[in-house]
């Protein structure tokens, strides 16, 4: 989604991917232990991590329907 850079299977090296350009510097949190062994635990953590952020301030700027 907003990844600039897509790591290459064959070399292991990034490369453009033609989308967004990545913030100079990164952004972190701590979270509860459970949490953190969840998101550990995943193959993509960091891809994951940057959908459901995304996802997230999407859903917070959208219109609350009453």
């Amino acid at each position: 989604m907003t990844d600039k850079y897509k790591r290459d299977p064959q070399t292991g090296k990034y490369v453009e991917s033609g989308k967004a350009e990545m913030a100079t510097r990164p952004i972190s949190v701590r979270l509860p232990a459970d949490l953190d062994a969840k998101v550990r635990a995943m193959p993509n953590r960091t891809q994951f991590l940057r959908d459901a952020i995304a996802k997230a301030l999407q859903e917070l700027e959208e219109p609350q329907s009453a």
